[in-house]
């Protein structure tokens, strides 16, 4: 991996080259910084899409079994909060 040093651009001209120069050196870091970016990005959606072809995806069946389970978990919730509310209720008064 080539490592890119960055080269601030400085308010006043330096010894060893002109403004101009430093701003096709700043230019040209910053592009190379562009395409090393994007080429990390490519390789990200490849990794992506290399892993995506190897999930295995549950069938309908599995689909719809899985759903059931969560309907039937989230109205036994919603029963017991009831019911611990009712029980509070009871037992502290209602304020109103």
């Amino acid at each position: 991996m080539k490592v890119v040093k960055r080269i601030t651009v400085p308010s006043k001209t330096s010894t060893n080259g002109s403004k101009a120069e430093l701003k096709s050196k700043t230019a040209e870091i910053r592009t190379l910084d562009r395409q090393r970016r994007f080429r990390n990005m490519q390789a990200g959606l490849r990794a992506i899409a290399s892993e995506m072809k190897r999930v295995t995806w549950p069938s309908r069946d599995e689909w719809v079994a899985a759903t059931l389970v969560v309907i039937g978990l989230v109205v036994v919730v919603a029963v017991w909060t009831r019911f611990i509310s009712y029980l509070v209720e009871l037992f502290l008064g209602n304020p109103s």
